[in-house]
């Protein structure tokens, strides 16, 4: 009697097993599928213009080296018509968000394809537009002068 049971208890398990096999193995085998579906998806819509492009893609166009003066400028001009307001500071601290414009402020003035023109319309359209970060930007802006040499 106790090994019938015991044989029983071991198929039981055998069993149990194998269907939580199935139900955690098949589906994992599926989902690859879907993400090439969605790759698909991604890779049939119409490329991005400089306008439709956010802060961030904007930034990294300026991080580049090999952009050109011509994007270079297109990509400043928008960061300038869009993206020109910075969060408001959070108490004495600035926003979380304030760092990426440093970033910017010097990549822009380190890269090779950059102009005074440029670097100034930043800073005067900064500025003017955050009057609470004039010290912050400021210091980012000898930051990056001080880090050409």
């Amino acid at each position: 009697m106790d090994i019938d049971l015991l044989i029983k208890s071991i198929i039981g398990l055998i069993v149990i097993l194998f269907l939580l096999i199935v139900v955690f193995v098949l589906p994992a085998k599926e989902k690859p599928k879907k993400k090439q579906k969605k790759k698909q998806t991604i890779t049939q819509q119409k490329p991005k213009t400089l306008d439709d492009l956010d802060f961030d893609e904007l930034r990294a166009i300026v991080r580049r080296p090999s952009t050109s003066k011509e994007e270079l400028k297109k990509a400043i001009e928008q960061i300038v018509k869009n993206y020109s307001k910075i969060p408001p500071k959070l108490g004495i601290r600035t926003h979380p968000d304030f760092d990426k414009y440093v970033d910017l402020i010097i990549h822009l003035i380190r890269h090779p394809n950059t102009d005074k023109k440029l670097i100034l319309e930043l800073d005067k359209t900064l500025l003017k537009n955050n009057p609470q970060y004039k010290e912050e930007l400021n210091e980012a802006l000898s930051k990056g002068l001080n880090s050409l040499g």
